[in-house]
């Protein structure tokens, strides 16, 4: 796997905060349809999403939780209700990422940081943690019910956790990772220029190159925003 602006290999892969950018005609995906470039920009996250359902398995007619509603939490929660999920549950410590979760298909939301630990246990038959956070892998654990599945999407800190595998033998849980997005990039595509997803909900805002500065503060400011996207001037 070769990833276009990726700094684990080296030399670091160049990205595209540039004008021109030459790719093999494998890589591409054809789009005729009069979509905005801001949503089919969006095909690589959802991807993700998209792959992170993937290895949940079979979502059909199950309760799915998805930990984190930022914007790899919220294509998670997209791609669930296109796998046929029955229930969608996004937990977060923020009001805002929750809210977007709401408009994007969520049928429940829940401040996971309000709450105590018995209002959590066992809801979910499949958990996807998208917040790379120890706290939402615990929630995760907590909640999935014996003999389901948690998908491991978001970063978790690089000097490790404590990670309670005696958890996971007793209940006889199953833990994997989603990396990136396999093949589901095309999938991804075809399901924005088809109109079966709508991400126009997580588009915060575009700004021009020349203020890119303001855009890379907006956009770690996760009161404010979720998606923000530079366009040229």
């Amino acid at each position: 796997m070769f990833f276009l602006g990726s700094a684990s290999v080296y030399p670091h892969a160049q990205g595209l905060f540039r004008q021109q950018f030459v790719l093999g005609e494998a890589q591409l995906t054809p789009v005729t349809e009069d979509i905005s470039l801001g949503e089919i920009a969006c095909a690589e996250p959802l991807s993700i999403g998209l792959h992170a359902v993937h290895r949940a398995g079979t979502l059909l007619g199950k309760t799915v939780l998805v930990t984190g509603g930022g914007t790899i939490g919220c294509m998670s929660v997209i791609a669930a209700r296109l796998a046929g999920a029955a229930e969608v549950i996004v937990c977060d410590i923020a009001e805002r990422p929750l809210a977007i979760a709401k408009q994007v298909g969520a049928d429940r939301t829940i401040r996971s940081d309000q709450v105590d630990a018995a209002t959590l246990a066992d809801i979910a038959d499949i958990a996807i943690e998208a917040a790379g956070s120890p706290a939402a892998l615990a929630t995760c654990l907590a909640a999935t019910r014996r003999g389901g599945r948690i998908v491991q999407v978001g970063t978790l800190p690089a000097e490790g956790i404590h990670f309670p595998a005696n958890s996971i033998m007793a209940r006889e849980l199953e833990y994997v990772g989603a990396f990136r997005a396999a093949h589901a990039f095309d999938w991804a595509v075809q399901a924005l220029r088809t109109r079966r997803v709508d991400v126009r909900p997580l588009l915060t805002a575009q700004l021009p190159i020349s203020r890119a500065l303001e855009a890379f503060e907006l956009a770690a400011d996760r009161s404010r925003s979720t998606k923000v996207q530079l366009i040229s001037d």
